[in-house]
């Protein structure tokens, strides 16, 4: 049985509309980043960008649920040159973290989160595995929305990852995030 893109589509909405109560509050982000790659090779220098959406769930208030996508590829590969016959490491991660959020004094909060990421590694021209792991946030930011409005927040941060099979790949990166909350 085919299905068509348009019944997916369809589907996709319905269900997204219908499970929306299950939602409190939503916001999406993204960052930049620079920091570190490494898999069964020499660490490298990298930057990158991550995009996320960030809910939480009608039973809890004070966890979020971070999905995400994030790439990095050592920094040279942003800079000009010729690159015929180059290989640029990479790794590409999809991850799933729990984040708890402290308000210190408006507008700066700080932010922690671990979870579970699913990692991508390309560090070497012959490497291309997919592996899971663990990977942890901490962030310090500045809430430039009212209490319970829509709007923006910044915050400056350190994530770290790691892989424990097979290639033992992991990451640290230093990033600035833009979020709004919807």
């Amino acid at each position: 049985m085919k299905i068509k893109f348009s019944q997916l589509l369809a589907a996709v909405i319905i269900f997204s509309t219908a499970s929306q109560a299950q939602i409190s509050s939503a916001s999406v982000g993204g960052s930049i980043h620079l920091g570190s790659i490494q898999g069964n090779s020499t660490p490298v220098t990298s930057a990158g960008g991550s995009l996320f959406l960030d809910f939480f769930p009608w039973f809890e208030n004070d966890v979020s649920f971070r999905l995400g996508y994030t790439y990095s590829q050592k920094v040279e590969y942003f800079l000009p040159e010729d690159r015929t016959g180059r290989y640029y490491p990479l790794i590409k991660i999809f991850s799933l973290k729990g984040f708890i959020r402290q308000d210190l004094s408006y507008p700066i909060y700080a932010e922690e989160g671990a979870g579970l990421i699913y990692l991508n590694d390309k560090t070497l021209a012959n490497v291309n595995q997919w592996e899971p792991g663990a990977a942890f946030s901490a962030a310090l930011g500045l809430d430039l929305r009212k209490e319970g409005t829509m709007g923006v927040s910044l915050a400056f941060g350190l994530d770290y990852g790691v892989c424990i099979t097979s290639t033992n790949a992991n990451y640290y990166l230093v990033f600035l995030q833009g979020q709004f909350y919807f």
